[in-house]
């Protein structure tokens, strides 16, 4: 592995929201998630808001991955963080 970058706080705040808001939109897609006796027409929109919202998150970390191997120059593939240093890193092949 061949250290790339210290990433910067606002680089890690993203990718935390992002992972987080796919979290809470995976939680809120679970079938239980909104009572039994629900209306259809009531839980069909909950359940596409639900999807547009994990769409939403996987789009914003797609994003974080892709900016950064932009900004270093490199591929998107073998890009790794360890979020407990803040280090960008590459997966020598």
């Amino acid at each position: 592995m061949k250290t790339l970058t210290k990433l910067t706080r606002d680089d890690i705040c993203s990718f935390e929201i992002a992972v987080n808001k796919a979290a809470c939109a995976k939680q809120a897609m679970c079938p239980t998630a909104i009572p039994p006796y629900t209306p259809v027409s009531a839980a069909d929109r909950y359940f596409r808001e639900a999807i547009f919202a994990y769409a939403d998150a996987e789009y914003l970390q797609d994003y974080f991955w892709r900016d950064l191997a932009q900004r270093y120059g490199v591929e998107q593939t073998g890009l790794q963080v360890d979020f407990n240093t803040n280090e960008l890193f590459i997966s020598e092949s």
